[in-house]
Formats: C-alpha cells, structure tokens, sequence
C-alpha cells in the first residue's frame, strides 16, 4: 500500500518531477519509487502495528514520511549522491522516526497495536555482556 498518490508527490516536488519522471514510464516510476518508500515505512511498522494503518492522523504521517522517501529517491534519480542536503537531512530524520518505531521509542497516535497471536518475531537490542570468560580473568 503506497500512503501517498502521484499527485501527492508531484506536489511535493514540483518542477523536478517533469525532469525525472518525463516520458511515457515517468508516472509508473513515480509511483514504484513511492511503493518502494512505503514498503520502506511498512518494514518498520510491521513490528509493532497491524498493517494496514487506518488512523487518520497516522496515515498523515506516513503520507509525510512516503513522501520524503521518495523525494530522495527523486533526486537521487538526477543529481546520484549530489542531491540536496535537506532532503537527505529529512529522509534521514524519517529513517530515524522509523528505528525509533521499531524500538518502542516512538508510537504512532491511532494505529492498531500488533497483538502477541499476530507476532512471529521479536528482535530485542541490548548492551553487550560485561561478565564473561574474557573479562573474568584472575577471579
């Protein structure tokens, strides 16, 4: 599920998005760079909450969040790693809000929590072992 429309995104970016999405593939680039953003998005929600998101508020966000995603992907297309050092600075805020989701540091306001019948996998992230044979040496 893409959060954004071709439209949106052609908002969002304005004359660059003739230059990069010109020609008769232009629009099913557009939208494959946004599907690719939103499944970019997906992977990390996926953790926590039950796709597809319905809330409203959330789905303004992640509106945001496939947008900026995609704007990378954008200029990434024209200018390779040259693009504009604002929609790298965003697109790296958005990845961070997403490491965030994963790790329980960020919710979104109105999605669906994931219930522990739907989870197959949990990855936990802790601080490495103080105590073990290497370190126990001489007690």
């Amino acid at each position: 599920m893409s959060y954004a429309t071709v439209s949106d995104f052609e908002n969002r970016i304005g004359t660059l998005f003739g230059n990069v999405y010109s020609g008769a593939d232009g629009a099913a680039a557009a939208q494959a760079d946004l599907e690719s953003a939103a499944a970019e998005v997906d992977g990390a929600l996926a953790f926590r909450y039950a796709l597809p998101i319905e809330g409203e508020r959330s789905l303004t966000l992640l509106k945001d969040w496939t947008l900026t995603l995609g704007e990378e992907r954008a200029y990434a297309r024209t200018a390779g790693s040259g693009f504009a050092e604002k929609v790298k600075t965003r697109a790296a805020q958005v990845r961070t809000y997403l490491e965030m989701v994963r790790t329980d540091r960020f919710r979104l306001p109105d999605a669906k929590e994931r219930t522990s019948s739907d989870a197959r996998l949990t990855l936990t992230k802790g601080e490495p072992p103080v105590f073990g044979r290497d370190h126990m040496e001489g007690f």
